[in-house]
């Protein structure tokens, strides 16, 4: 944008400015003076008080063609300091803090804009066509990709970011935006009001991670009280409805199980794809049964050892569990479940002697282990009390 147009809407805090550099990049976010920038594009706006502004101006740390905004707000003798490189400099009668939050309200303003242009209308309006199937052809939905401003790679797969916490003001929910666009460059991104949502790609070859840094982008997740839900990564880009339900879908069992990332913050569909094949089966099954007791659904030694620990108050079924996920590994086991070997054993034994049978499940133990699974579905996804599940839960005809 021009400088004349930030002027006119900072008008009424400005009390001075000299520009003779016509254009100014506030769409590309805003700097502090300090610490020093060493190189900067043409066009940064940066922001501080007037005596940092002071200490640049003698440093000879200033950008050429870049905007200075300062702080004049209790200065009593602020003058300008000449400068012999083409640069904007405003003098502001408001504290920094304030001139920032004047300028990130215009910011969101600007990008509302953005939004209701023709690049924001052209994403919203191709994703509602996918999540509509009214868009499912290979070829057209090429056609409509080759549109947007990045070019996918072979691979591609989705990223859905949500705020981890109510009410994130405008502000707030820039910041957020312009972290996300600078950590994955190259990528068509768009925000629909509630979430982000990442059309990511890549040339490499990939399914269950991505050629990201986790660590990193866990970091910017925490820093602006995000969480992602990430999907497998295809060819196919005709199922990119199904690559977002998959990563949402991640999201939210992660959350409601109370299962935690593996990477804080990061809900991968590698980590909880079983339990969203559980979900999809316990969907058809209360169509199917008119029951939502999944409880049917499990081995019957995983019914009875609930019904113990349920009357006993034990939690013998965590252990076989996790004793289970561990491959037998006693070890293991222990050090998942912080308990001692002698009390893990003392455990499984008890679950054999309670059952009358050795815990050898060679051509059962898939069966086992999606029962143990299905058991924790049941008690934590639906959020109902545990002796629910035990009465009939039939679910009466419409």
């Amino acid at each position: 944008m021009t400088i004349d147009e930030l002027i006119i809407q900072m008008r009424d805090i400005i009390t001075w400015s000299d520009t003779p550099a016509a254009y100014c990049n506030i769409e590309e976010g805003i700097r502090f003076f300090y610490p020093p920038c060493s190189s900067a594009a043409r066009g940064t706006i940066f922001l501080g008080s007037y005596s940092e502004w002071r200490s640049l101006c003698r440093d000879k740390l200033l950008q050429p063609e870049c905007t200075y905004l300062i702080s004049i707000d209790k200065e009593k003798n602020a003058e300008p300091i000449p400068c012999s490189i083409p640069i904007n400099v405003l003098f502001f009668c408001a504290p920094v803090s304030v001139i920032r939050k004047e300028l990130t309200a215009f910011l969101m303003n600007f990008s509302h804009q953005l939004n209701r242009g023709i690049l924001s209308a052209q994403y919203l309006r191709f994703w509602n066509d996918i999540m509509s199937m009214e868009l499912s052809d290979r070829q057209q939905i090429l056609e409509r990709l080759d549109e947007f401003p990045y070019q996918l790679h072979t691979h591609i797969a989705c990223v859905v970011v949500r705020s981890s916490v109510l009410g994130k003001n405008d502000t707030e929910l820039l910041e957020a935006q312009k972290a996300l666009q600078d950590f994955f460059p190259g990528t068509n991104l768009f925000y629909t009001g509630t979430e982000w949502i990442l059309i990511y790609s890549q040339a490499k070859d990939t399914s269950d991670y991505l050629d990201i840094s986790y660590e990193a982008f866990s970091s910017l997740l925490e820093q602006y009280k995000l969480e992602a839900g990430i999907s497998y990564a295809c060819r196919l880009p005709e199922i990119l409805r199904t690559l977002y339900l998959t990563a949402s879908a991640s999201l939210e069992l992660g959350k409601k199980l109370g299962i935690a990332p593996q990477i804080k913050g990061i809900y991968t569909y590698h980590q909880y794809n079983t339990y969203y094949v559980i979900q999809l089966c316990a969907q058809r099954f209360t169509v199917l049964h008119k029951t939502d007791n999944l409880i049917y659904l499990t081995h019957p030694d995983v019914t009875r050892i609930y019904y113990y620990d349920l009357e006993h108050h034990n939690n013998l079924l965590d252990v076989l569990f996790t004793y289970l996920i561990c491959g037998k590994n006693i070890a293991l086991t222990s050090q998942r479940l912080y308990m001692h070997r002698n009390t893990i054993l003392n455990k499984l034994n008890k679950i054999e002697e309670f059952l009358q049978h050795r815990l050898e499940y060679d051509e059962e133990h898939l069966l086992l282990l999606l029962s143990c699974i299905i058991v924790k579905y049941q008690q934590f996804y639906t959020q109902r009390p545990l002796q629910d599940f035990f009465s009939t839960g039939i679910i009466p005809d419409d």
